[in-house]
């Protein structure tokens, strides 16, 4: 099955497939986001989901997704840069969704900060470099607190146990 779509009306496989059904019975048509019209009994269930009151062929959108603190990008290329914290960094388009499903926001590129650990991938997003470094730093500050607190504060700790 393609990408299911937010937007649409049916929330299960097989409402919708009853309401396409009974549409391509009656004559249906669906709208492609050009305008264009199609005989609903021509699409596949798959290709199309019902939105706003019509039926609408979604976007073939076929480039890989990485979602980054519940933001949708596509990953472009890495920056040529090496810092002392290794953290990567990306250049990314935000993935956006309307009626006719997922599309790249033309003015909405982003940078993309990614660090590896032993247990998983860390991800942040802004607008710049700055900012996305900042941002995971923060997000591995959270998680990470204790360790730091109890490495950064050893000598600290041991005075306050005596």
């Amino acid at each position: 099955m393609k990408y299911k779509n937010p937007m649409a009306v049916h929330k299960t496989q097989a409402e919708k497939q009853c309401a396409f059904k009974a549409a391509c019975a009656a004559g249906a048509v669906a709208w492609d986001n050009n305008g264009r019209e199609y005989p609903l009994s021509c699409l596949a269930p798959d290709d199309v989901e019902y939105i706003g009151g019509a039926w609408r062929v979604q976007n073939n959108f076929a480039q890989p997704i990485q979602t980054v603190r519940g933001g949708e990008f596509v990953m472009g290329e890495r920056l040529n840069r090496t810092e002392r914290n290794h953290f990567e960094f990306y250049r990314a388009q935000m993935v956006g969704v309307n009626c006719y499903g997922r599309f790249i926001i033309p003015s909405a590129g982003v940078i993309i900060a990614k660090y590896e650990t032993d247990d998983e991938t860390h991800w942040a997003y802004g607008n710049t470099i700055e900012q996305a470094r900042a941002f995971l730093g923060i997000s591995l500050y959270d998680k990470y607190m204790d360790l730091i607190h109890a490495t950064a504060c050893k000598k600290k700790i041991s005075r306050g146990s005596k």
